[in-house]
């Protein structure tokens, strides 16, 4: 082992590096909309079963962001390790391309699933804000009558 290829192995590690920079700030973007959510639901339950719709928006949205942060850890998962296959392919004496390969594939698999759960979050937090608006235009016409 020479220092050329440590040096070698360090410029190759840089990318994936910066992946786990970005799938961790997705990942606290994703836990606190998850937070949120819960709490949301949480204060629905209190206020009682009038809220049952919006309840069970909550509960979907709450699943599809259970899915977003469960791949996107898989994808820095999968970008941690890539990180250790390049570093360990200083003293592999095998063709680590197709490993790094399949890792690097799988990882940006995983977050674009990731990202479309998060997406379907987004909209479910559109329609969960309607069916509130509607229920409060119903409580007016409700309580003018």
């Amino acid at each position: 082992m020479d220092s050329h290829s440590v040096f070698q192995a360090l410029q190759l590690a840089v990318s994936p590096v910066i992946l786990i920079s970005a799938y961790g700030l997705l990942l606290l973007s994703m836990t606190n909309r998850l937070g949120r959510a819960i709490d949301r639901a949480r204060l629905l339950v209190r206020e009682g079963a009038a809220k049952e719709d919006q309840i069970t928006i909550i509960t979907q949205r709450a699943g599809w962001i259970r899915s977003a942060i469960v791949f996107t850890s898989l994808a820095l998962i999968a970008a941690g390790l890539l990180v250790l296959v390049l570093f360990a392919s200083i003293y592999l004496p095998f063709n680590i391309a197709p490993v790094v390969a399949v890792l690097f594939i799988g990882s940006l698999v995983s977050v674009v699933i990731g990202l479309g759960y998060f997406i379907a979050d987004i909209y479910g937090s559109l329609h969960a804000m309607q069916a509130e608006l509607q229920e409060a235009s119903r409580s007016k016409v409700a309580d003018r009558s």
